[in-house]
This record gives C-alpha cells, structure tokens and sequence, in this order.
C-alpha cells in the first residue's frame, strides 16, 4: 500500500520533448519560386507586338491623309468637294460608302462618285457630273437641269451660256438635287431648241410652261410664240410649222398652234 500511495503522489518527472526546428536566421519561410511558362512568354510578346502594328496603321501619322486627288469635276471644284469631307483622316479607316453618299448629297451636280485608297497617305476620287441640257427659270432664279431631269444647281444668268430656257409662269418653288421634269421633256425642249435655229431664220427666245409640262409655249424674235405638245414627235411639229411658215407667214401675228396631230392653227 506504501509503494502504490508513493507512485500517485508524486507524478513522474520525465519531460517531453519536440523535435528540433530547422533553424532559420530571417525568421521567413522560404517562397517558392514561380517559373514563367513559355507559352505565357510568347503570348506577352504577341500582345506587345500585335499593339505595336495597330499604333502604326492607325495611330501614326505614316497613314495619315495628306493628299486628295479629284478627277471628272468642272461643275464642282476640287476645294468644295474635300472641303465637305472629314479632314485629317487614317486612311484605313477612311469610310468609303459613307463619304461617297456625302458628296453625293451635297453635289447634286454629281451623278457617281468612285473613291480609291493610294497607299500610304492619298485618296483618289473619280466623280461623273450630270450633263446640264436646260435652264429652268422661276421666282426671278435660274436653275441648271441634267439631261435625267433632275436640277442640279441655281445660276446667276450669266452661267446660262446657250441652252435653252424655260420659265414656270407659276413661279413653282423649286429644290436643288429634286426630279423637276421628266427626260422625255428635256430632250424634246434641246431638241426643238437646236433644230429650230436654222428654220427659216427665226430664232427661240425662251420656252414657257404654265399648267403642266405636256403643253409648252416657244417665243420667237419674230414677235409670234409657237404652241407645243411635248408628248408629239418634236420633228413632226417642226415640220408642220416649215409648211406653215412656207404658205401663211405673213398672215401670223400672234401664234402657231401644232398641239394637235394633223392640224395646224395660226393666228
């Protein structure tokens, strides 16, 4: 009983002890080192390149436009015409579509527009402009109309030169670029117009319209008009008024109607 009571009342003395740490002078664990994979290298390279290449096309000044090169135009100026386009462009990103709808809109003297990029820093644009055929005069303003019938631009009256003119004796209000008259109607006025100089030497002063354009008024130096139907054969009318002209000249005071298809009247 001695022995047991000896061994629970005084616990043993024999320490535990933790196995020696790695010593260490910092007091830091060690990091690990990352090795850069040469997939990650190569694809850093390819960014810092590829945005090299998009700074030199786009951003430098190498591409930038310095040079507008204008074919085709006499009724439009070259300075107009680079003038209503966006100035100090990259030629790559030069928008072709959109700047041709520009000029055309603005030029209602251009019929077509091309627009080609010359490589590094010039444009070349190629426009086809509406041949101007007739003078169209209303409200005391003189207009230019294409062969197509569509008007083109206002005119001071020295700018008529030798076409023919036709005055709206309703003084109708008209808008540049808009269809005015149909084709049909400007090849017969050009064509009565350019026939009727030689005949009998009589020559046209001016053409008018008042209610609608199937019915037309030709005044003469002569001091009579001729009455037109622009829907007949212009030859055919021409005609008609030789024969005219040849048996009652001196009988026509005022006019010669030729509207109708056959018949001829004169007063």
């Amino acid at each position: 009983m001695v022995k047991e009571y000896y061994k629970k009342s005084f616990p043993s003395t024999k320490r535990k002890y933790r196995s020696p740490a790695i010593y260490n002078p910092t007091g830091r664990s060690e990091k690990k080192k990352i090795k850069a994979s040469p997939f990650l290298i190569r694809l850093a390279f390819f960014a810092v390149f590829l945005f090299g290449v998009i700074y030199y096309l786009f951003f430098s000044s190498q591409f930038q436009i310095t040079e507008v090169i204008v074919e085709g135009n006499s009724l439009v100026s070259k300075e107009d015409i680079i003038n209503v386009l966006p100035q100090q462009q990259n030629i790559f990103l030069f928008k072709i579509n959109q700047d041709r709808e520009i000029i055309l809109s603005k030029f209602p003297e251009i019929s077509q527009v091309e627009i080609y990029r010359g490589i590094p820093d010039a444009i070349k644009i190629v426009v086809l402009e509406r041949e101007n055929k007739i003078v169209w005069q209303t409200n005391n303003e003189m207009y230019f109309v294409s062969t197509e019938g569509d008007t083109t631009r206002k005119i001071s009256q020295s700018e008529a030169g030798n076409l023919p003119v036709v005055s709206d004796t309703k003084n109708l209000a008209v808008k540049p670029g808009s269809r005015l008259v149909s084709p049909n109607f400007v090849a017969f006025i050009t064509n009565i117009y350019s026939a009727f100089q030689s005949e009998d030497n009589i020559k046209p002063v001016n053409f008018e319209v008042t209610e609608t354009t199937f019915n037309v008024n030709l005044k003469t130096d002569a001091g009579f008009y001729i009455k037109l139907n622009s829907l007949r054969s212009s030859q055919k009318q021409l005609s008609d008024l030789k024969l005219i002209l040849a048996e009652h000249r001196p009988d026509i005071h005022e006019y010669v109607d030729l509207r109708i298809d056959g018949w001829a009247y004169y007063k």
